[in-house]
């Protein structure tokens, strides 16, 4: 390789592609200053021959200004390491230069050694001119340095030393698997999670010059959050793709890797290793055709996170991170804090959400007013698995597991490709979908009874289709129903003639405005499990009953076959039985509830986990009475679009292939044993577990004082990092490690509670906290 300090007509046509990439001020997080006295002679001779001189900060800013004009730089400047560095020479020369030369923002690191007196490290960080340490793998003590282990050349008392001072360590890990390794896993999990405030930048995306190594390693680093990873000098977009997509553009920062950008070649993957690529790795003959052709590692890389960029579809404000803003929040604490910039928090943007956004948002359950306004994060940058990053990059434990809409886990990767494929080769056009027709098909197989389906795009909708369908096969207009099934006029209207007609399956007090009064008397209330309170809902509706509409199951199990006396009772009276699988579905059975009690319905309604998040519902029904709802006009646009059967289709096939459902149930049927043990050492809470195990229910029984104590474990909850609130909604995702986190943290929260109730301090404590109404409550 070869420094190159002048550009060609190919470096310069590459660079213009980057022009309107490039954000007008950038951190450059990875800048080597080099001055040729401090190495051997035999050290760096690619830069040592073209420049005979000093690089520093001003050097930096003007080679980099090269391929990038006009840009305000900032930088973290460290010296390059080699086993004849000066070290000490370096130190005192970087120092010097950021202080004089470089930009207000600008900071440096220390080169440093095992070998080193730790006092005089602690010194150097004390004295104000260093930031955080910079380690590299030649400074190891044994001769195969490319095998060191990280404790090796970054031993435990460097870590403890940046974690007492909010120290960053920049790190390049070595050994041939690099992120992939498990040793290098261990050691990052074990120091990253003991040394929580030592900052780490894990060097060229954790040396993903083979971008295998970051697809199948970097997710060990999500839980890891002092850990992000930086761009410099990695050539291959797949491997900051996959940094993108596993860890978000929050936590991975551009670095130029000066003055090793100024090469001219990039880093190819070939099967499990790399090798570089430039013009002296090539036969002689070929070398004046390469230097011509090839373009500079820095170049090559911007292109590559541009790229990257794209197909993440990331927007300015992400790039803007990127380049600068995460680095600036990197260096909190040794910067000026107005500086660093700010992150509108989730109670902030929640307040603008008030007074742009009727209600706040679409879903009653997610309005912030459910969890306590003031504190609630109520909006996310990413989340994965079982977790959650707030906007201001907390990362949060999920149970509260979007109001039971997801069953495997966020961003579940089967799903996320399927959705991914659809989307690249378009999900809404003239002509239809064929993956409609796989669905359906592949539905009717699991519903032996049924012999028609019909799609929407959430469940609400899904619901007003099967009233409508029931309807419009019977004549009829009346719905005797049980539990919650969605907006839809035709069940609010159990509340024109008596506002109470919903206590017991919605929100106490609800008021059907905008429903047309002349609906009056067409829905009519019965409670769960009680069957002489169905055949009076059925005889107020004698001669007009077109459906009666259930969930299997919500917070009891069906009791004395309720069930199919419900469904005899229905079809005695000629009335089509409608099954809400909306919950239910997928979380209590495959396919859903009613497979546990051998009952077919006439439609079944599904929706929230049968996709895992993306809008999708659908109808599934007996082909007489679709076929007699087909005259009706039920229609619309996005019913057509691609991504909610897309997901389906994956969501069915994971769900069949893992036992999903059996698997949750038998977690959470632990958990709520677990939970009811916690309830049984704290009385005093009253604490009462219900539900169904894999959605378990929570609720304080403390009369005035209910929703203060239901207000207080949610803020306690989300102080530790967890997500939490009346209800749990299990996902595959929840493993132990999980699991056991939440049950320690409520037994921890429960002792605290209970201590403010013993002291009547409940209220107090509580203050502040916000109402913690529980929502829905969702009776079934």
């Amino acid at each position: 390789m070869q420094y190159c300090p002048t550009l060609t007509d190919t470096d310069c046509r590459l660079a213009s592609r980057l022009e309107s990439f490039v954000p007008e001020e950038i951190f450059d997080i990875h800048v080597h200053p080099f001055n040729p006295r401090h190495f051997g002679p035999d050290a760096w001779k690619w830069l040592r021959e073209p420049i005979e001189r000093q690089l520093g900060c001003a050097e930096h800013r003007a080679e980099v200004s090269r391929y990038m004009p006009s840009r305000r730089i900032h930088g973290l400047y460290f010296g390059m390491p080699h086993a004849t560095a000066d070290r000490d020479a370096i130190n005192e020369e970087v120092a010097r230069e950021v202080k004089t030369h470089g930009s207000s923002l600008s900071r440096a690191l220390a080169l440093v050694s095992p070998q080193d007196s730790v006092d005089a490290i602690a010194s150097l960080l004390n004295g104000g001119s260093f930031c955080g340490l910079k380690v590299y793998h030649v400074y190891s003590g044994r001769l195969d340095t490319m095998n060191a282990s990280i404790e090796e050349f970054a031993p435990e008392w460097m870590w403890k030393l940046l974690d007492e001072r909010g120290g960053i360590l920049m790190l390049h890990i070595v050994r041939a698997d690099a992120m992939e390794d498990e040793c290098n896993q261990t050691s990052l999990r074990r120091l990253c999670r003991k040394y929580p405030r030592c900052r780490l930048v894990l060097a060229h995306v954790a040396r993903s010059f083979n971008y295998r190594h970051a697809r199948r390693g970097l997710g060990a680093l999500v839980d890891l959050d002092n850990v992000v990873v930086d761009t410099s000098a990695v050539t291959e977009c797949e491997s900051i793709r996959a940094a993108l997509e596993i860890l978000g553009p929050r936590r991975v920062l551009f670095g130029s890797d000066f003055a090793v950008d100024a090469a001219k070649g990039r880093c190819i993957s070939t099967g499990e290793r790399f090798f570089w690529l430039h013009p002296d790795s090539l036969p002689e003959v070929s070398r004046p055709a390469a230097e011509t052709a090839m373009t500079l590692v820095g170049i090559e890389s911007l292109l590559c996170l541009q790229e990257a960029c794209e197909d993440m579809g990331l927007n300015r404000a992400d790039v803007n991170d990127i380049f600068l803003n995460n680095a600036l929040r990197l260096l909190r604490g040794h910067l000026p804090e107005a500086a660093v910039p700010e992150v509108e928090s989730g109670p902030g943007l929640w307040k603008r959400a008030r007074e742009v956004i009727s209600c706040g948002t679409g879903l009653m359950s997610k309005r912030a007013e459910q969890f306590g306004a003031h504190h609630w994060p109520s909006y996310f940058s990413r989340c994965s698995g079982c977790e959650v990053w707030g906007l201001d990059g907390s990362r949060y434990l999920d149970f509260a597991g979007g109001i039971g809409a997801v069953l495997l886990g966020y961003a579940d990767p089967n799903v996320t490709a399927a959705v991914r494929r659809r989307l690249s080769l378009g999900s809404y056009c003239t002509l239809l979908n064929p993956e409609e027709v796989q669905l359906a098909e592949e539905l009717l197989a699991l519903h032996p009874w049924a012999g028609k389906i019909r799609y929407s795009r959430g469940g609400g909708d899904a619901m007003a289709v099967a009233v409508r369908t029931a309807r419009a096969a019977t004549g009829k207009s009346g719905v005797a129903f049980c539990g919650y099934h969605g907006w839809h006029d035709w069940y609010l209207a159990a509340n024109l003639g008596d506002g109470t007609m919903l206590d017991g399956h919605l929100l106490p007090g609800l008021e059907p405005r905008g429903v047309p009064r002349e609906l009056t008397g067409t829905s009519v209330p019965f409670r769960y499990n009680d069957l002489a309170s169905l055949r009076a809902a059925l005889d107020k509706l004698e001669g007009n009953l077109a459906a009666v509409v259930m969930e299997p199951m919500r917070s009891q199990l069906p009791q004395d076959d309720f069930l199919q006396k419900a469904a005899a009772a229905c079809r005695k009276r000629g009335a089509v039985f409608v099954v809400d699988e909306i919950t239910s579905g997928l979380r209590y059975g495959f396919p859903g509830a009613l497979s546990r009690f051998g009952v077919d319905p006439d439609l079944a309604v599904y929706a929230k986990a049968m996709s895992n998040g993306f809008p999708f519902g659908v109808v599934v029904g007996r082909d007489d009475i679709m076929t007699a709802a087909d005259p009706s006009f039920i229609s619309s646009s996005y019913w057509t679009d691609g991504v909610g059967p897309a997901a389906a289709l994956a969501v069915l096939r994971k769900v069949q292939k893992t036992q999903a459902a059996e698997e949750i149930w038998k977690r959470g049927t632990a958990l709520q044993e677990a939970l009811l043990q916690i309830s049984a050492e704290v009385p005093v809470c009253q604490w009462t577990v219900g539900g169904m195990p894999a959605s378990p229910t929570m609720r304080f029984d403390l009369g005035a004082e209910t929703s203060l104590a239901q207000a207080l474990y949610v803020r306690l909850m989300r102080e530790r990092g967890i997500l939490a609130s009346g209800v749990c909604y299990l996902m595959l995702a929840h493993r132990e490690e999980h699991r056991e986190r939440y049950l320690e943290a409520t037994r921890e929260v429960l002792g605290m509670i209970g201590k403010a109730i013993e002291t009547g301090r409940l209220a107090e404590e509580s203050k502040g906290c916000g109402c913690g109404r529980s929502g829905f409550a969702r009776l079934a």
